[in-house]
C-alpha cells in the first residue's frame, strides 16, 4: 500500500517540477552546453579586448574623412603601443552576458513568437541595453586621446558605462538589427542560392560547406548594410554639436554626416556619386567583424574540442577501470 505522505509529495513534486516536454510538444528552447558558455564567457571578452584597435580606428574614422584606413589605424597607436588599447577595459565585462546569452536569448524570443523577425528586434535591444554604456565609454575614451595626441583641446565628457542607454540608441539599436538579421534570417537564403548555384553548375557541395558559406556570406553583407550605422553611432557619442542638440537638430546632424562623408556632389549641388571614405568605413567595418567572429568561432572550436577530449579520456578510464 502506498503511503499517502509519499503519494502528497509525489503530486507535489510532478506539479512544481513538471516533466520536459517531449519531441511531440513541440521544441523547447535549447541552451548552450558548458563548453560553449566557458566560451562565450572567456572568449567574448578576450575578443572584444584584443581588438580594441580595429574597433577605436572605426571610431577615428568617423571624425575623420580624409584619412585612409592606415593612417587611421596607426593613429590609435600614436601615443604608444598601449595606447592602441584605450577604453579596451570598458566593454569587457559587458561582453560575457552579450557573448554568453544573445544566442539562447534569440531562440527563446523566436519559439515564444513564432517569428525570427520580432526575436531579432527584440534581441537587438537587449544587446543594446547590455552593451551601449561601455561602448559609449570606450568610443568617447579612444577619441579624447587622439584629440589630445594632435594637440586638440576638443574632449567630450565621458559616459557612464552602467548606463544602458545613450546618445545614439536609435542608431545603436538599428545596427544591432541589421548585424544580427545577417545570420538569423538571411543566412537560409544564402544556403538556398548556394545550393541552387551548386546544382546549376553541376558541383557537389558537402553540407558543411554550404552552411558556413551560407553563415559568411549573410554576415559580410550585415556588416557591410550596419557600417553606415555603426559610424552614424561613433559620430553621435564623439560629437558635442550632435549631444547638445535637439531631437531635430539630431537628425540633421546625423543627415549631414552621411552626406559630407558618404556622397560627392558637382558644383550644382547634385549628387554624382559615392565618396571613397564609404568604401574606406565598409572594409574597416567587415575587416573588424570577420576578425572579431572568426577568431571567437575558433575559440568556441577550442573549447568544445577539449570538453569532448576530457570526455573522451573519462570514457577510457572508465572502460578500464571495470
Amino acid at each position: 500500500m502506498v503511503d499517502r505522505d509519499s503519494e502528497l509529495r509525489s503530486r507535489c513534486f510532478r506539479r512544481c517540477c513538471p516533466r520536459r516536454p517531449s519531441a511531440a510538444c513541440g521544441p523547447g528552447v535549447k541552451f548552450p552546453e558548458a563548453p560553449l558558455i566557458l566560451a562565450g564567457a572567456f572568449g567574448g571578452p578576450f575578443c572584444i579586448f584584443l581588438y580594441t584597435p580595429l574597433r577605436n580606428a572605426l571610431t577615428l574614422a568617423s571624425q575623420n574623412a580624409e584619412s585612409s584606413a592606415w593612417q587611421l589605424y596607426c593613429s590609435t597607436f600614436e601615443g604608444g603601443f598601449s595606447s592602441g588599447w584605450t577604453g579596451g577595459f570598458a566593454p569587457v565585462l559587458p561582453s560575457c552576458p552579450q557573448f554568453c546569452v544573445m544566442g539562447p536569448l534569440f531562440h527563446f524570443f523566436k519559439e515564444a513568437l513564432g517569428s525570427a523577425v520580432l526575436a531579432v528586434l527584440l534581441s537587438a535591444l537587449a544587446e543594446t541595453t547590455i552593451s551601449i554604456g561601455s561602448q559609449t565609454l570606450n568610443a568617447q575614451m579612444a577619441f579624447n586621446r587622439d584629440q589630445r595626441n594632435a594637440g586638440s583641446d576638443v574632449q567630450v565628457p565621458l559616459w557612464n558605462p552602467l548606463i544602458p542607454y545613450g546618445p545614439g540608441t536609435v542608431v545603436h539599436v538599428t545596427r544591432n538589427i541589421v548585424a544580427l538579421s545577417g545570420i538569423r534570417i538571411f543566412s537560409k537564403p544564402c544556403q538556398a542560392a548556394l545550393r541552387w548555384a551548386a546544382r546549376m553548375l553541376h558541383i557537389e557541395l558537402p553540407e558543411g560547406v554550404r552552411l558556413f558559406l551560407g553563415d559568411f556570406v549573410a554576415s559580410l553583407g550585415a556588416a557591410v548594410l550596419s557600417a553606415p550605422f555603426n559610424q552614424l553611432y561613433n559620430f553621435a557619442v564623439t560629437s558635442q554639436a550632435y549631444m547638445d542638440a535637439g531631437p531635430t537638430g539630431k537628425v540633421t546632424a546625423m543627415m549631414g554626416f552621411l552626406m559630407e562623408n558618404y556622397l560627392v556632389f558637382n558644383g550644382d549641388g547634385e549628387v554624382v556619386g559615392l565618396s571613397s571614405t564609404l568604401a574606406r568605413d565598409l572594409c574597416m567595418r567587415c575587416a573588424y567583424v570577420a576578425t572579431l567572429y572568426t577568431t571567437f568561432s575558433a575559440i568556441e572550436r577550442l573549447f568544445v574540442f577539449l570538453a569532448e577530449s576530457r570526455k573522451r579520456r573519462r570514457n577510457g578510464k572508465a572502460k578500464a577501470a571495470e
